[in-house]
């Protein structure tokens, strides 16, 4: 059975620690400093695994690789 991804990409970057704050990461996205196989997202696109981000914090460029889905805020 297909598994369903319904996890908005603001939450998802909360979740995995990348933004200290849902706000945050909506901001970001809202500011086009998130995007997606290069095109920037607003922070209510679903994400999928395998999926390549960047996020711009300042100057500083980050690259992730989506491996999974969480639902929850990790552990520090």
């Amino acid at each position: 059975m297909a598994e369903k991804h319904n996890t908005r990409i603001d939450k998802w970057l909360w979740a995995v620690r990348i933004f200290k704050t849902r706000a945050q990461a909506t901001e970001a996205c809202a500011g086009g400093k998130v995007k997606i196989d290069g095109t920037a997202v607003k922070a209510s696109r679903k994400i999928k695994p395998g999926e390549t981000l960047l996020v711009r914090k300042g100057v500083i460029k980050y690259m992730y690789k989506v491996l999974k889905i969480a639902e929850k805020r990790m552990g520090a």
